[in-house]
């Protein structure tokens, strides 16, 4: 579920559930889709949020023949553009979605086999400042769900206590906002984020001294506005961003002092992650 914002201009709220378009196949989303997260447990599902408010679920494997593949389920908890959703990386029934109606939610899949109004009732939800832009999971502590706002704010909750306080609340970027955010898979406790204010930030969510992340780092891309980040699963060092400036930046990582001295010993594996 990666974050996009530079797809904000029209923000209208349009009804759900409204007239298909001409030419849509049944059940099909009625505006754009603004997210995608295929479910790593149940690998042939695939989740989808969109401009018209609405979540759907598909199962790729009943696509023999050529045939439409038909939403399996339809969720219509957010009341705006559904932004950015995750599926959890080892909960198979645990979906995580941010929207613009400043929300974001816990949706329990299985749900989905109750009536509409029931499956809603089940979804938990957490206020946010301002538009959600992104989520993501910690995957070294799966229980934690990250989410960024428009207005720089990033918040993590402890899902098992959802609803309550965050365990953390931080600004990231005063002036843009966040647009982006990856933790790295290699790395337990780096948090990156992006802005439009044309950087990417680091930060150690794994430090004991402090209950809020401790930021590791800025750096200027030199490629414009930034909407999205990435890390270079096979390397703990490689981090990818990109926007407004029509280009894609790498940083690497391995060479900066700072970063090592915090980071490197935590990384699985030694430190034989090196790129190819």
């Amino acid at each position: 579920g990666g974050g996009g914002g530079g797809k904000k201009n029209n923000k209208k709220k349009k009804k759900k559930g409204g007239p298909s378009k001409p030419g849509l196949r049944e059940g099909s989303h009625t505006d754009a889709v603004m997210g995608l997260s295929w479910n790593s447990v149940h690998q042939q599902v695939l989740a989808s949020g969109s401009a018209d408010g609405t979540v759907k679920l598909w199962d790729v494997s009943h696509m023999g023949g050529g045939d439409y593949i038909r939403p399996s389920a339809t969720f219509t908890h957010h009341t705006d553009k559904v932004q950015s959703l995750a599926w959890h990386p080892s909960e198979g029934t645990l979906l995580a979605t941010g929207g613009y109606d400043r929300k974001v939610c816990l949706v329990d899949a299985r749900s989905a086999t109750a009536s509409s109004s029931d499956a809603n009732q089940s979804i938990k939800k957490a206020k946010l400042s301002a538009d959600c832009e992104a989520i993501a999971w910690d995957p070294h502590n799966q229980q934690y769900l990250t989410a960024a706002s428009e207005d720089g704010v990033v918040q993590c909750w402890d899902v098992r206590k959802f609803g309550q306080e965050p365990v953390w609340t931080m600004v990231a970027h005063e002036y843009g906002g966040v647009s982006d955010m990856s933790y790295n898979s290699n790395v337990p406790g780096m948090l990156m984020t992006c802005s439009i204010d044309k950087t990417v930030a680091l930060w150690d969510t794994h430090n004991n001294s402090s209950p809020t992340p401790q930021p590791c780092g800025s750096k200027d891309m030199n490629v414009g506005k930034l909407y999205s980040v990435s890390c270079y699963p096979s390397s703990p060092w490689l981090l990818a961003c990109g926007g407004s400036g029509n280009e894609l930046a790498i940083w690497d990582m391995e060479s900066e002092d700072a970063i090592q001295n915090r980071f490197a010993s935590r990384v699985h594996g030694g430190e034989d992650g090196a790129a190819a």
